[in-house]
């Protein structure tokens, strides 16, 4: 008998479960959506670089470009325009001449649930990348300085780095958690599903 599949927004992975719990945060969910919408980043990479620091790993610039590789056909394809149509039906606009407005936003709103399960799904799918990809800290970092560092790297990788990116990472910083202590991870218990 095979076993039930999960929901298809519960994370699989320790990279997955982290970054829910992560996200889970108020402050860290405003500032990642700042830097989403304000700077055009990947709040899941984002996410993977907090993952990363928080288990005593850090990305190079090499790294981080090949987990965005990694991750840009599914964001460019499922994730953005998941994301894009929720806006429109949540708009004040209604997408059909006739349709009412708090109608489509009720279908924007029930897809919600399908733009965490994709972004869950790429989160998943980027744990073996990013394992394959991190390496330890040096000696002397801790994973709060190889956080921000992974962030400039980040910030030099968009296309076109808008003015601002470095108060932006500084809010991620302060606000994805305490400082991380070399090789601690979130407790699996924190762990838990985004609205």
């Amino acid at each position: 008998m095979p076993s039930p599949v999960p929901a298809p927004s519960t994370p699989q992975t320790p990279l997955g479960r982290h970054a829910h719990a992560v996200y889970g945060r108020p402050s860290a969910r405003e500032v990642c959506l700042e830097a989403q919408d304000g700077h055009g980043a990947d709040v899941v990479l984002i996410l993977a670089f907090h993952h990363a620091a928080a288990t005593g790993r850090r990305l190079d610039a090499h790294g981080i470009a090949a987990l965005d590789a990694a991750a840009a056909g599914w964001r460019a394809e499922v994730v953005r325009p998941l994301r894009a149509l929720r806006r429109r039906l949540r708009g004040d606009a209604p997408v059909m001449a006739g349709m009412a407005a708090d109608r489509a936003r009720a279908i924007g709103d029930g897809l919600l649930a399908q733009e965490i399960a994709a972004e869950t799904a790429m989160l998943d799918a980027l744990a073996p990348v990013l394992d394959g990809l991190a390496r330890p800290l040096g000696a002397g970092e801790d994973g709060r300085t190889a956080f921000a560092r992974m962030l400039d790297l980040y910030g030099v990788l968009l296309v076109a780095l808008p003015d601002g990116w470095a108060r932006v990472r500084d809010g991620l910083v302060a606000s994805m958690g305490p400082a991380i202590p070399r090789g601690e991870s979130i407790p699996r218990e924190e762990a838990g599903d985004r609205a």
